[in-house]
């Protein structure tokens, strides 16, 4: 989770559909509630975010992780929102 001041802060991380499959998940806290915000999963397999940073409460980047459609590699995934 990354803040900038006590009513803006992001968390980052992915979540199982219910098919089982893992996707990246972001929200977005605004002093008084979370939402869930748009990501990207360009391999919708097993697409994970597993950290953030917000240089300021519209702007973080969040790194991840994406596996190839071989599945024999992993691909490193990074998600700007502003």
């Amino acid at each position: 989770m990354s803040c900038t001041s006590a009513g803006a802060c992001t968390t980052a991380g992915y979540y199982f559909n219910a098919s089982g499959t893992e996707l990246t998940l972001a929200e977005v806290w605004n002093g008084t509630s979370w939402t869930v915000q748009a990501t990207p999963n360009p391999y919708p397999a097993d697409d994970t975010f597993s950290g953030v940073s917000c240089g300021a409460a519209s702007a973080c980047t969040a790194v991840g992780s994406a596996p190839d459609p071989g599945g024999s590699e992993t691909s490193t995934l990074s998600e700007a929102g502003d």
